[in-house]
């Protein structure tokens, strides 16, 4: 019968394949899909498939991918034929194709194959970095929430900007804005501040100053009475108003140089920081502090989903700032910081130690200190000492937010959810306490209703809340709600303010979105599907 002359040419394809003549194996394949009657799909998607993979060892990419389809569209659930689809698009750039086939791999072989599991994540990273990078020229340039900043501010000790007094000149502006925490205006007053020129050696280099003298000059050879000296001073200080000192701008540089990098500007605060931190005419610790400032966005900069974002250029910028200024205690606690954001607490714990020793009126080095040490283990009274902190600087949300997530760690939750709420009362427009609260609800007590009612008012105390929308985002897709969820990540992507983060949001939207697709066409129920998503990745 066709059939069976169909099947015997396929079995010499096989042995065509087996050897390593794939061209052979092609033709013999090509036969047996010629000679296959149209009614046996899942013989002929058979044949599709082993035509492929002859085609794949000949890296014929375009061709695999044709005679996946068409295995597929005879046998729409062949899970072989979805890898290898999905494998090949991969290879291609199709990195949306790709995941929509690994995924439902996955799904069809019910979460249980680790190898599938694994390529689905290794692609939904890549789709994450992709639509990052094609979405990060959109980033629309906008500073965070003023609680974020009030923290980010009180986070430096030696921060020459914030120790300069106010003064009189076009720089003082800003510094009353900052002082009144009207974030705002902070860089159109830095803008502003910058077109004032700049004079040296105690004078004035401004044309008003150059014709003043010359005027005096001119009355004095033509025997004209000088101007009265009360008069001159009243004019020199009002020119004193009008020019910024060579250390005061150099300060206003610096304040808008972290105000772009602050918000999603990278590419503007750059230049400026490396300016100030390589001239050996600017201030040590302005170069500090720019150094300082230029790790931070280095770190931003690592390749998204980077195992090891404190890459050397990101230390070395604290190496030099600590060069610069030794024991510097901003240097020591940034470093830090960073050390125990990523997990690396024995060294954290060295220069936190050291931030301590330079700036012992800092709550927040000794809080970050009190918390790395209760991560490691090894600190018996870490926890004691952080409840001790929390005492000592009632009114630092810092101190009370790190009691919480440690008392949260050793699954202390009613007391976990007093600290957090005595942060809302501290900081009354941040929504991340609030979040945190909702997360303890859901964790500790099983609380849905209640967790996502907390994480909403966060958001409505600060609506650009990136914690929030994301946290919130995830629970619908737990929940089944892909489309509702869908819209929070939109909401969080625009507020992102880099490449970094872009990336891991678009991540988790595409999966959300994946799923609806494959819900849709493979006619699954949401709710099953997204658990079963949420519990593999």
């Amino acid at each position: 019968t066709p059939l069976e002359a169909a099947l015997q040419v396929k079995e010499r394809g096989n042995k065509y394949y087996r050897g390593g003549r794939y061209d052979k194996a092609i033709e013999c394949y090509s036969e047996a899909i010629d000679l296959c009657p149209p009614d046996q799909s899942d013989t002929l998607s058979t044949f599709y498939q082993n035509r492929a993979a002859a085609l794949e060892s000949l890296g014929k990419w375009d061709d695999v991918e044709r005679d996946c389809t068409s295995a597929l569209e005879h046998s729409p659930r062949y899970t072989k034929a979805l890898a290898r689809r999905a494998k090949v698009r991969e290879r291609l750039g199709e990195l949306r194709g790709a995941l929509v086939d690994i995924t439902a791999v996955c799904i069809l072989e019910s979460f249980s194959n680790s190898d599938s599991l694994t390529r689905a994540e290794q692609v939904l990273k890549s789709r994450g970095r992709q639509l990052a990078k094609e979405s990060a020229s959109r980033i629309v340039p906008s500073l965070p929430s003023k609680a974020f900043l009030r923290s980010f501010f009180m986070s430096f000790s030696e921060d020459p900007v914030q120790r300069e007094p106010i003064g009189s000149d076009p720089f003082s502006a800003a510094l009353q804005a900052l002082s009144d925490d009207k974030f705002d205006q902070l860089i159109g007053l830095c803008e502003e501040a910058l077109k004032a020129p700049v004079h040296s050696n105690g004078s004035a280099q401004t044309p008003s100053s150059t014709a003043s003298a010359e005027a005096s000059q001119a009355a004095g050879e033509s025997g004209d009475e000088p101007q009265p000296q009360e008069q001159q001073q009243e004019q020199q200080a009002a020119e004193k108003q009008s020019y910024l000192t060579p250390y005061r701008r150099d300060l206003c540089r610096l304040f808008l140089a972290t105000l772009q990098l602050l918000s999603g500007q990278p590419l503007s605060a750059e230049p400026t920081l490396k300016s100030l931190a390589n001239s050996n005419d600017v201030d040590r610790s302005v170069r500090a502090n720019a150094l300082i400032k230029l790790a931070s966005l280095a770190m931003q900069a690592a390749m998204p989903g980077q195992t090891d974002v404190l890459t050397d250029s990101v230390l070395g910028h604290f190496d030099r700032a600590l060069q610069l200024c030794p024991d510097h205690p901003d240097a020591h606690h940034h470093r830090g910081q960073m050390l125990l954001l990523t997990d690396r607490l024995d060294e954290a714990l060295v220069h936190l130690t050291k931030a301590c020793e330079g700036a012992p009126a800092n709550p927040i080095p000794a809080v970050q200190r009190a918390y790395a040490s209760h991560r490691t283990g090894s600190g018996a009274n870490a926890l004691d000492q952080l409840r001790r902190l929390t005492e000592k600087h009632r009114r630092c949300g810092e101190a009370h937010s790190l009691y919480a997530q440690a008392l949260l760690e050793t699954q202390q939750f009613d007391e976990a959810e007093k600290a957090f709420k005595r942060v809302t009362e501290l900081e009354p427009d941040s929504g991340t306490a609030y979040v945190h609260q909702g997360l303890l609800r859901l964790q500790a007590h099983n609380d849905t209703e209640g967790g996502v009612a907390l994480i909403q008012r966060a958001l409505e105390v600060e609506p650009r809340c990136e914690f929030a929308l994301e946290t919130l985002a995830t629970i619908e897709v737990q929940r089944g709600n892909l489309d509702a969820a869908i819209g929070l990540f939109d909401r969080a992507i625009a507020l992102t303010k880099t490449e970094a983060e872009l990336a891991h949001l678009w991540a988790l939207r595409e999966a959300a979105d994946v799923q609806l697709q494959l819900a849709r066409d493979m006619g699954l129920r949401m709710p099953s599907l997204a658990a079963g998503m949420h519990q593999a990745f």
